[in-house]
């Protein structure tokens, strides 16, 4: 796939961009007729950004995200205006909220952007305005962030709900074989239909990438499930069997006809399912427990729209509240150079000093590698982006609806570039908040020469907080371990996948994702020259995954050899499926942020499993897909001991 094709399959769908961006650009128009000067800034920033987080792929729940995203925009906006008047209230206001976006990313990427957002609408806030101005803005921004939850998620779309029935049909089809299974244990089972299913929405490279495994599992349960049933042919006909069949139809019925009280028959039938498991014959248990596992899988993706449990906010935040956390020293580096920013601009009571504090907020992330040069080209995008919508302001003097314009153009350029880097979406975003800030007329100073000013000592002060409060080595080299082990992981995972669906661009797709493991391998050396293995833990931690690294890169060489002589036209279609399961156990879920990525051993050591069994449906002449499952082998091994030493 060439990297412009890449780039066009990576935009949300254009539909609902669109209907984003009117959105943005109404609420805009309606602050600007209704609200005090500086209110259409908030309901346009606000109405950018819960239409972002709106539009992030996601299986369920988005709803609760976009409403507490509404809602922390109408009171970052609130505080802000309150405190604005009072410069030593405004910036200790300030300093207080960064700390807490800051603390935010230990929640998510998504919420820690989204928290950076509204300390960025915060310290832009006039330095005029009544408590009334204050609640009229604030208003403006939740209503503005609120219509978004409307549009995007509440709304019903068209392909949303195909899914939903396509999702629905696929685990009838489920519960019709494994009731037909329990009556007649000879029957015939076609996973063509439920194999079509993940194959028409999240079956490509691209997807594969770019949506989270929850939502891939979404449309891969079905299919799991049904190999799983297969695999339980042999004591269908006992009454263990056959009650554990009936026992997971029953559970699956519930989620396709999503009755009310779902929740409690779905319950219910899982209770039931655990008894019968419990009576199946030995060779059976592990299979039958598998089965278990992936019900309940479906069961929680559906009902909570998470696989895993949601663990309580405040247990999340507390974990990270040590000095060796990354998302603390974030928080730290966030308050300091966030404080600084604001004061500086209130001491010299330059107009655009508001430039240095929203800098550092583009500039900042919870990063442990390559974070100099990171700022660095996120500062370049900064600047970048500025000088072009300061440039075009002197130029035209773009006041009112026709910045509003402007602004969302620069919103939809966001979009499109999205998918290419942050530099150019940093890029976009600055020069949308320039309209956005002076949507209500420049000030008469307006000085290039002083937001260029600003927005270098923003950049200053990011990187000057990284340098004051480094993350500690021992977090860098667990960071850069883990970064490099993913980065050999999905180089390994391309070659795998190759091995049952064509790969267009073989040669270059292959080389990028091994340049990316190159690139992950001299960070991981950069950060472990200082540290010393003088503790068994270490040592015994380093000597499983290095071993784990020398076997990926020798079976990942080794099996892309055999890529010449693979053949993938008429593979078992079960087969197919246990190669994306496998797939997707290796690549797992991207991590928090300030978390080092983790093997998912339960989900490996299921998929493993499956390819053994699915070994029996090849041919002769699939000399190449049997070369694979020898190494496959091999891998999950080595895998499975570096996630019992804790990496």
């Amino acid at each position: 796939m060439s990297k412009g094709r890449a780039g066009w399959l990576s935009w949300p769908y254009a539909s609902e961009v669109g209907a984003v961006l009117l959105a943005t650009l109404a609420a805009v128009a309606v602050a600007l007729q209704i609200g005090p000067p500086g209110s259409a800034l908030a309901a346009g920033a606000s109405a950018a950004i819960v239409g972002a987080t709106a539009l992030k792929d996601s299986p369920q729940g988005r709803w609760r995200l976009t409403a507490a995203a509404s809602l922390a925009m109408g009171g970052a906006v609130l505080l802000g205006w309150l405190a604005s008047p009072h410069s030593v209230v405004f910036v200790l206001v300030a300093g207080l909220w960064s700390l807490c976006s800051g603390m935010a990313w230990a929640l998510g990427s998504n919420v820690g952007l989204v928290s950076a957002a509204t300390t960025a609408l915060l310290v832009a806030s006039p330095t005029w305005g009544s408590p009334l101005d204050a609640l009229i803005a604030a208003a403006l921004a939740f209503c503005a962030g609120m219509l978004q939850t409307v549009i995007v998620v509440i709304t019903p779309r068209p392909q949303r709900q195909q899914r939903s029935d396509a999702l629905a049909d696929g685990y009838r089809l489920v519960v019709a074989d494994a009731r037909r299974l329990a009556a007649d244990p000879g029957a015939e089972l076609d996973h063509g239909p439920l194999i079509a299913l993940r194959q028409k929405f999240t079956l490509t490279e691209h997807q594969l990438r770019r949506r989270p495994l929850a939502f891939r599992g979404l449309y891969a349960i079905p299919e799991r499930i049904g190999m799983t049933l297969n695999a339980l042919r042999p004591v269908a006909d006992t009454p263990a069997g056959g009650a554990t069949l009936r026992a997971a139809a029953n559970v699956l019925e519930t989620i396709a006809e999503d009755p009310p009280g779902a929740r409690e028959e779905a319950r219910a039938a899982l209770g039931s399912l655990d008894s019968a498991i419990d009576e199946l014959p030995g060779p059976a248990g592990p299979t039958g427990r598998r089965l278990r596992r992936q019900v309940i899988e479906a069961a929680a993706l559906h009902f909570t729209g998470s696989h895993r449990p949601r663990p309580e906010i405040r247990e999340v935040v507390r974990a990270q509240l040590n000095l060796a956390s990354p998302i603390l020293r974030h928080g730290l580096r966030l308050v300091a150079a966030v404080t600084a920013a604001t004061a500086a601009a209130r001491i010299t009571g330059v107009h655009d000093g508001y430039w240095i504090a929203v800098t550092v907020l583009l500039v900042l992330r919870p990063e442990t590698a390559h974070t100099y040069t990171r700022c660095t080209t996120r500062l370049a995008g900064v600047l970048g982006g500025m000088l072009l919508g300061t440039g075009i302001t002197l130029l035209i003097h773009p006041t009112g609806i026709i910045a509003g314009i402007l602004a969302v153009a620069f919103v939809a350029v966001a979009y499109a570039v999205a998918g290419i880097g942050y530099v150019p979406l940093t890029a976009a975003v600055a020069t949308a908040i320039v309209f956005l800030v002076d949507i209500d007329g420049a000030a008469p100073t307006l000085s290039l020469g002083t937001r260029i000013v600003a927005v270098l000592v923003g950049g200053v002060l990011a990187i000057a907080s990284h340098v004051l409060l480094p993350d500690r080595a021992q977090v860098r080299l667990q960071q850069r371990s883990a970064e490099l082990l993913k980065a050999e992981i999905d180089y390994v995972a391309t070659v795998i996948r190759a091995f049952a669906h064509h790969l267009d661009d073989r040669e270059t797709v292959l080389s990028a994702v091994w340049t990316r493991a190159v690139r992950a391998r001299s960070a991981f050396e950069a950060a472990g020259g200082g540290i010393r293995a003088d503790t068994p833990e270490m040592r015994h931690w380093l000597s499983a995954y290095r071993a784990a690294l020398n076997t990926l890169t020798s079976t990942g060489a080794t099996l892309e050899a055999q890529l010449p002589t693979v053949r993938t036209e008429n593979l078992d279609l079960r087969f197919v499926v246990a190669v994306d399961d496998y797939v997707d156990a290796l690549r797992g879920e991207t991590p928090t942020a300030g978390q080092p990525w983790r093997v998912d051993a339960r989900h490996l050591a299921e998929a493993d499993a499956q390819m053994r069994e699915c070994a029996t449906y090849l041919d002769r002449q699939e000399s190449a897909q049997r070369v694979l499952l020898g190494e496959l082998e091999a891998i999950t091994r080595v895998l499975l001991a570096v996630a019992q030493t804790g990496s």
